[in-house]
C-alpha cells in the first residue's frame, strides 16, 4: 500500500499546513471565527486521513472496526464544523437550523461509538482482499448493513441541503464569485463523500475518495479565503491612509485657523482694547479726538465682527453655498478694511446665481488678492466689483499702491499661480495687470455656460 499512504500522507500534510495558517490567521482581527472555523476543518480532515491510513492498514476485525468507527466520528465532526464555516462565510446563520444539523451529526456519533461495529455495519464476518487497478491491494469488509446507518444519511442529505442553499442565498445577495467558488468546492466534495457511501454499500469495490475531495474543498476555499484577506488588508491599509491624510488636514486647518485669528481678529481685537481703555483720558484732555477715536473704535468693531462671519463660513463651507457671491465679497472686504484700516470700494450689480465650484472661486481669487494687497501693496484705496448679466459675470480688483513687475515675482510667492490655477479650474479667464508703481489690476471673468447654476 505504499502510493495510497504516499497520496493519503500528502493530502494530510496539505491539510496541517492550511489548518494551522488559518488558525494562526485567526489570532488577528480580520474575521477571526471564519478563519478558526476553517483552520480547524482543515485539522479535523488531516485527522480523517491518518484514520483513513491506519484503516487501510488493518488487517484483521478489530483493528478494521476500530479505524473505522474512528474514520465515521472524525467525519461527523467535520460536518458539525463546517457547517458553521459556512454559515459564516455565506452570512447566512439560522442558529436553530444550524443547532438542528450540528444534532444529527451529534446523535450519528454517539450510535458509532456506543455500537460494537459502528454506525455503518451491525455485523462484520470477514475482510476480504480488493486488488486495485495498479496492483495494489485493499481490505474491505463482509458485513450486515446498520439501520441506524439511516441516521447519518439524513445528517448528510440536511446538510447538503443548507449548504447549497447558503450558496443560493448568497448569490442572490449579489456576492457571485464568492457563492460560484464555494458552490465549486461543496460539488466536488459531496460527489466523493457519494461515492464513498456506494462503497459502504457494496456497490463498488474501491478506495474511498472523500479525502481528495476534502482536499479540493481544502485548497480552493483557502485560496478565496486568501484572496479576501489580501483585499481586506488593502482595503485597511488604504482606510488608515485616509484616516492618517485626515488628520494631517484637520491639522494644517487648524493651523490655518490660528494663524488667521493671530494675523486677523486677534490684532484687531487688541487694537480695539487698547483704545477702548485709551479713550477716558483722550476724552477728558481733547473731546474731538476722543470723537474720532470712537468712530474707529466703531469701525474696528464692525470690521472684527464681520470677520468672525468670514471665520464661521470657512469653518461651515456650506455657509458658501447659502449666501450670493455679492453678499459674500461685501462681507470680506468689509472685514479686511476693518482690520487692515484699509478703504475699499465694494460694488455689486447683476449679483446672479452661481454654481457652488463657481462662487468658491471668485471669493478665494477675492479673499487671496485682497490678502495679497494688504501684506505687500501699501495701498490706500481699492476698489472690487462685481457685474453680472445673462451672458458673464466679471470680477474686477484694482489698487493704487506700489505695484510689481509680473515677470519677475520673487520665489515663494505662489499668490498669483494660485489664482490662476483656480480661474482655470472653472474655465475662467484670469488677467492680471500691473507694473511698478501704477497699482494694480486683477480681472476674473466667466461665461454664462460656465456660470449658471
Amino acid at each position: 500500500m505504499t502510493l495510497i499512504t504516499t497520496i493519503f500522507g500528502i493530502v494530510a500534510g496539505i491539510s496541517l499546513y492550511v489548518g494551522l495558517l488559518h488558525l494562526l490567521i485567526a489570532c488577528g482581527r480580520l474575521k477571526p471565527l471564519l478563519h478558526f472555523f476553517f483552520g480547524l476543518s482543515s485539522l479535523i480532515v488531516f485527522g480523517y486521513v491518518l484514520a483513513l491510513i491506519a484503516q487501510y492498514q488493518a488487517i484483521n476485525i478489530d483493528d478494521y472496526i476500530n479505524a473505522k468507527k474512528l474514520v465515521t466520528s472524525v467525519g461527523y465532526i467535520f460536518g458539525i464544523t463546517t457547517v458553521w464555516f459556512m454559515s459564516l462565510y455565506t452570512n447566512i446563520k439560522p442558529i436553530r437550523l444550524i443547532l438542528g444539523l450540528n444534532s444529527l451529526y451529534i446523535i450519528s456519533l454517539l450510535i458509532n461509538q456506543i455500537s460494537p461495529t459502528g454506525i455503518l455495519y451491525s455485523h462484520i464476518s470477514s475482510l476480504s482482499s480488493v486488488s486495485l487497478p495498479w496492483g495494489e491491494s485493499i481490505y474491505q469488509p463482509e458485513a450486515t448493513l446498520n439501520p441506524l446507518f439511516r441516521f447519518q444519511l439524513l445528517a448528510l442529505t440536511s446538510n447538503t441541503i443548507y449548504c447549497f442553499s447558503a450558496c443560493y442565498l448568497q448569490y442572490r445577495r449579489g456576492e457571485k464569485q464568492a457563492a460560484l467558488t464555494l458552490g465549486l468546492s461543496l460539488a466536488i466534495l459531496i460527489a466523493a463523500v457519494q461515492h464513498d457511501r456506494l462503497v459502504d454499500l457494496g456497490k463498488i469495490q474501491f478506495v474511498y475518495l472523500v479525502e481528495f475531495g476534502f482536499l479540493s474543498f481544502i485548497v480552493i476555499m483557502s485560496l478565496s479565503l486568501s484572496k479576501d484577506l489580501i483585499q481586506a488588508v488593502k482595503l485597511r491599509e488604504q482606510l488608515l491612509e485616509s484616516e492618517r491624510l485626515r488628520k494631517i488636514a484637520v491639522e494644517l486647518e487648524r493651523n490655518c485657523l490660528a494663524r488667521d485669528l493671530h494675523d486677523s481678529l486677534s490684532q484687531t481685537l487688541f487694537t480695539v482694547a487698547t483704545t477702548a481703555e485709551a479713550m477716558p483720558r483722550v476724552w477728558q484732555r481733547n473731546p474731538e479726538i476722543a470723537q474720532q477715536g470712537l468712530e474707529e473704535l466703531a469701525q474696528l468693531t464692525q470690521g472684527a465682527l464681520a470677520e468672525m462671519r468670514n471665520l464661521l463660513i470657512e469653518l461651515r463651507p456650506s455657509g458658501l453655498a447659502e449666501k450670493p457671491l455679492g453678499e459674500l465679497l461685501q462681507q470680506l472686504t468689509k472685514a479686511i478694511s476693518g482690520r487692515a484700516n484699509l478703504h475699499i470700494t465694494t460694488i455689486v450689480e447683476g449679483d446672479r446665481p452661481l454654481t457652488n465650484e463657481v462662487k468658491l472661486v471668485f471669493y478665494r481669487v477675492t479673499q487671496e488678492a485682497l490678502n495679497n494687497i494688504v501684506k505687500y501693496a501699501q495701498a490706500t484705496q481699492v476698489s472690487v466689483s462685481l457685474y453680472g448679466n445673462s451672458q458673464k459675470i466679471v470680477l474686477r480688483i484694482s489698487d493704487n499702491g506700489c505695484g510689481f513687475d509680473p515677470n519677475n515675482i520673487p520665489s515663494g510667492h505662489l499668490g498669483m499661480t494660485i489664482m490662476k490655477e483656480r480661474a482655470d479650474s472653472i474655465g475662467a479667464t484670469f488677467h492680471l495687470e500691473s507694473s511698478l508703481g501704477q497699482g494694480t489690476e486683477i480681472v476674473l471673468s466667466c461665461n454664462d455656460s460656465q456660470v449658471t447654476n
